[in-house]
C-alpha cells in the first residue's frame, strides 16, 4: 500500500470509528433498556479504541515513512559530507544525518590554515 493511501484509510477509519460513536451516543440516549444501553456503551468504548489505535497506526506510519527517507537513494555519500540528490551542492552534516536530522553545513571557511564547515544544527565543524 502507498503510503499516502495509508495514510487516508487510517484517517478515513478514525473518521467513521468517531461518527458511529456520535451515533451510538444519541441512540443511547433515547434508549430505556438497561442491557442495550450497557451494549451500546461496550461498542461505543471498542469504537474509541479503534479510533486510538488507527491514530497510533498514523504516528508510526510517520514515523516510518520519515525512517526510510534517510535510507533512500535520495541522498549520496561523498567524503566527509552527505548531499541531498534534490541539492547536490548543499552539504549536509554526517553527525546529524546519523541522528537522522538534516542539516546544512555553513560556508566552507579557513581556520589555522585548514579549510573548514560548521554545521549549522549542531555547530560541529568538520574539515574538507
Amino acid at each position: 500500500m502507498e503510503p499516502v493511501s495509508a495514510v487516508t484509510t487510517v484517517w478515513t477509519i478514525a473518521k467513521t470509528a468517531g461518527e458511529i460513536s456520535k451515533k451510538l451516543f444519541e441512540v443511547g440516549k433515547s434508549v430505556k433498556d438497561r442491557e442495550i444501553k450497557q451494549q451500546i456503551d461496550e461498542i461505543t468504548n471498542q469504537l474509541r479504541e479503534l479510533k486510538q489505535n488507527a491514530s497510533e497506526l498514523e504516528d508510526e506510519n510517520r514515523e516510518l515513512r520519515e525512517r526510510l527517507r534517510f535510507k533512500s537513494d535520495a541522498y549520496e555519500f561523498r567524503n566527509p559530507f552527505w548531499y541531498a540528490n534534490a541539492n547536490p551542492d548543499r552539504p549536509l552534516c554526517p553527525k546529524c544525518f546519523a541522528e537522522e536530522v538534516i542539516a546544512p553545513m555553513g560556508e566552507e571557511t579557513t581556520s589555522y590554515s585548514v579549510r573548514c564547515r560548521v554545521c549549522l544544527v549542531c555547530n560541529k565543524t568538520l574539515y574538507v
